[in-house]
């Protein structure tokens, strides 16, 4: 059983002319990889500073919209960044999915009912 869920990344609309500094709205799942992807950008572009805002895609959502200063979105979940591009906050033709991944359950071969659906995990025999 696997499950896939989907990463979008986003440049917000409101985009300043090039500048040393780049600011990144990215779910807080997206930390550690973006921190190094971050200092790998920094070091391919000397005199380049990136800046991180880690939270949900929610709550990162919702400062984009009240007018918060982001240079590039990356949502967990295509909800959001559907919401984001419905209130015309991304600039045309940005939108990406950079990353997908899936969601595996190991069962010993032993078990005497797997799991064949998620909600199955819910049962009284699932340890």
């Amino acid at each position: 059983m696997k499950t896939l869920g989907v990463l979008l990344l986003g440049m917000v609309a409101a985009l300043p002319a090039w500048s040393a500094e780049l600011t990144v709205s990215a779910a807080s799942s997206l930390t550690e990889s973006f921190r190094e992807l971050g200092a790998a950008y920094e070091k391919a572009n000397p005199g380049s500073r990136v800046d991180f805002n880690f939270a949900a895609s929610g709550v990162l959502l919702q400062q984009i919209a009240r007018g918060a200063p982001v240079d590039v979105f990356a949502s967990a979940d295509e909800a959001t960044m559907d919401q984001a591009a419905q209130q015309k906050l991304l600039a045309a033709g940005t939108r990406e999915v950079f990353a997908v991944n899936a969601l595996w359950v190991v069962v010993p071969p032993q078990a005497k009912a797997p799991p064949r659906a998620l909600a199955d995990l819910a049962g009284a025999g699932v340890q």
